[in-house]
C-alpha cells in the first residue's frame, strides 16, 4: 500500500528527484514556490520557499539546486535560500509563460520545458554551460514529463494535451534530436504528467485526471498500473538506498477531495536508476 507523507497539501505537486547525499526526496509545490524534502523513513521538511512560481528543479554535479523559474533559471546552494540566487540563464516568455519540467542529458545539459496559460506555443528549451539558451521544439501544448534511456540515446518527451508520449534518438555529442514518433498513447481519461524510467529502460508515467501511475515497456505496451487516491497525480521518481522506492505527487488546485495535493511512498518491486545532473562549470 503507498504510504502517504505528512506536509501540506500540495497545490501543484512536481518533479520530484533522489538526492543521494543527503538520502531525500525533493519536490516542488510549483505554484507556492515551495520545495519540500523528505527522507527515506517519510519525514517532510520545508527546504526552500521564494517569491517564483517553482515550475522546475534540477541538481548540478556538486548536489546543489537550479530552480527553473518564471524569472529565469538561477543556481542556488542546497539549503540556501532566495538571497542566494544567482541567475545562469533567461529564455524570453510571454505574460502567464513558465518552465514546467525539466532534466539532464549525460553530458550534463539542461532540457526544460514550458507551458501557457492557454496551453498552447509552449517550448522545449536546452542549456548548455557557457552558451545561450536553444530551443529545440516549439508549438507544443505543454510540455512535461521526460526520461532518457539506453545510456542516453533515447529520449522521451511528454505533450499532456496530446495523451502522447514520444521517442527520440538523442545525439549526446551535440544535443540533438531525431526521429520523434509517437511511442505512448495514453487512453481517454487520462493525460500523461511526469514520468521517470527504470533500470529495465521501462517508463513510468503519472495520470493526471486518472488517479494511477502507469508503467510501459520500451515498445510501449502498458505492464502495470498503480491506484492512488488522488485523482491529479502528476509526477513520480524512483530514490532511497537501493532505488526501489517510488515517490508520487499529486495535486489540489482545482479539486476539493481530502487526498488530493497529497504525496506517496510506494515500493513496486522495480529499481530505478539515477538521473543525469547539471553541469555548470566544464572544469568541474
Amino acid at each position: 500500500m503507498p504510504k502517504k507523507l505528512e506536509l501540506p497539501p500540495c497545490m501543484l505537486g512536481e518533479g520530484p528527484l533522489w538526492r543521494k547525499e543527503s538520502r531525500e526526496f525533493v519536490f516542488t509545490d510549483i505554484v507556492n514556490g515551495t520545495l519540500y524534502a523528505a527522507g527515506e523513513e517519510g519525514t517532510v521538511r520545508t527546504l526552500l520557499r521564494c517569491r517564483y512560481q517553482l515550475g522546475a528543479f534540477l541538481f548540478d554535479t556538486a548536489g546543489d539546486l537550479l530552480l527553473l523559474t518564471e524569472a529565469g533559471v538561477f543556481a542556488c546552494p542546497y539549503g540556501g535560500g532566495e538571497k542566494d540566487f544567482r541567475l545562469v540563464w533567461q529564455v524570453p516568455m510571454v505574460p502567464g509563460e513558465r518552465f514546467n519540467d525539466a532534466i539532464c542529458d549525460p553530458a550534463g545539459r539542461i532540457l526544460a520545458g514550458t507551458k501557457t496559460e492557454q496551453d498552447r506555443d509552449g517550448s522545449l528549451w536546452q542549456f548548455s554551460p557557457g552558451r545561450p539558451p536553444r530551443r529545440i521544439l516549439s508549438g507544443l501544448k505543454i510540455s512535461n514529463g521526460m526520461g532518457f534511456s539506453g545510456q542516453g540515446r533515447i529520449f522521451y518527451h511528454t505533450d499532456s494535451p496530446d495523451r502522447a508520449i514520444r521517442r527520440y534518438d538523442y545525439d549526446i555529442g551535440s544535443g540533438g534530436l531525431s526521429g520523434g514518433r509517437v511511442l505512448v498513447e495514453v487512453e481517454p481519461g487520462c493525460v500523461p504528467d511526469g514520468m521517470t524510467v527504470d533500470a529495465e529502460g521501462c517508463l513510468w508515467t503519472a495520470c493526471w485526471g486518472g488517479g494511477r501511475v502507469e508503467r510501459y515497456s520500451p515498445g510501449g505496451a502498458r505492464m502495470e498500473t498503480y491506484l492512488l487516491p488522488a485523482s491529479q497525480v502528476s509526477s513520480v521518481a524512483f530514490g532511497g538506498g537501493e532505488m526501489d522506492t517510488l515517490l508520487v505527487t499529486s495535486a489540489a488546485v482545482g479539486t476539493s477531495g481530502g487526498q488530493e495535493g497529497g504525496v506517496w511512498m510506494l515500493k513496486p518491486g522495480v529499481k530505478g536508476v539515477e538521473e543525469y545532473r547539471a553541469v555548470l562549470d566544464p572544469a568541474r
